[in-house]
């Protein structure tokens, strides 16, 4: 039995972050907590990164996702000055639709700045500006990485400068705005700071503002996790996103047959009432065609509201 088996189907496998994410009544017949089904039930809302859907203008683009299954669309496509530069093109190419903007997956900077204040600064900034434009656009949030390479600090000394010299001021600017910041947990080849859903989840308690919360990316979790349901569960209403990409290759779901199965992630989200977008963030095997890709994204919407049905 691998890691990711050993915990599949048990709420004790993430242990009283469960219980604490989810109400229980006392007991079932085999003595265990039984998790109350959410009183809002959860709504698969699926969603792409614009700039992976083959097309010349933002309207081409949402033609295709709104004809195939798609009710989402992750903002992205280049910096922050970029998205500021095309927030009303994008605004005026979904007017009318059902689509709605999920979040904005634009850096602010390569690093967090934890231990450069200038570079703090300038990432302090940039996660403002991005944050404005996403709610010039009626997106729900920013997508924010904390760290990306390594840092010659020790690991509490970055948590507590994340929280207390970072986030702050960035949050009090997302409250006004009425957005929110989305923590994005890597894998161990990319980050030494977050990796976990529940360590997301944590920060965010930590800060004690709406204006925060975690993502889940399903290509990170193959890695990291120990069972996509308990990842999900832990994070509980801190959840605000999810990425989700083909998981041998990080591909259009689908591309890798049978591994490309997310009915276990799928049951978590049902268990937190989650209504948030499950978006693709991927690449396209190498010589695909256009027409080749749009094959793809419908049959990638296709799959995960089947494997929703399953869950």
């Amino acid at each position: 039995m691998n890691r990711r088996s050993f915990l599949k189907c048990s709420a004790l496998g993430v242990g009283g972050s469960v219980l604490a994410a989810l109400p229980v009544r006392a007991g079932g017949a085999d003595g265990l907590p039984e998790l109350k089904a959410p009183e809002t039930p959860a709504e698969l809302h699926c969603g792409c990164q614009q700039m992976l859907v083959p097309g010349k203008s933002f309207a081409e683009r949402y033609d295709f996702l709104e004809a195939n299954g798609y009710d989402r669309v992750e903002i992205n496509g280049g910096n922050w000055e970029w998205l500021a530069k095309n927030a009303d093109a994008m605004a005026e190419a979904i007017k009318g639709r059902d689509l709605r903007f999920s979040v904005t997956c634009i850096s602010a900077r390569g690093n967090a700045g934890m231990a450069d204040p200038v570079e703090r600064r300038a990432v302090i900034d940039t996660t403002k500006s991005i944050l404005e434009s996403a709610a010039r656009l009626g997106a729900l949030g920013v997508i924010t990485v904390p760290a990306r390479k390594k840092i010659e600090l020790p690991f509490p000394e970055l948590r507590e400068r994340y929280l207390k010299e970072i986030l702050p001021e960035i949050l009090a600017h997302a409250e006004k705005l009425g957005v929110c910041l989305m923590m994005e947990p890597l894998n161990r080849n990319e980050t030494m700071f977050l990796r976990l859903v529940a360590d997301g989840a944590a920060i965010a308690r930590d800060a004690d503002s709406p204006a925060i919360g975690v993502l889940g990316d399903f290509w990170h979790m193959t890695t990291e996790e120990t069972s996509d349901m308990g990842a999900f569960i832990s994070a509980g209403k801190y959840l605000k996103h999810v990425h989700i990409a083909s998981r041998k290759t990080r591909k259009i779901p689908g591309v890798d047959g049978e591994a490309d199965n997310y009915i276990d992630g799928f049951k978590g989200l049902k268990l937190i009432g989650y209504r948030g977008a499950v978006s693709i963030e991927a690449g396209y095997p190498k010589g695909t065609s256009e027409g080749q890709k749009r094959k793809l994204l419908a049959q990638a919407a296709a799959l995960a509201r089947r494997q929703w049905e399953q869950a």
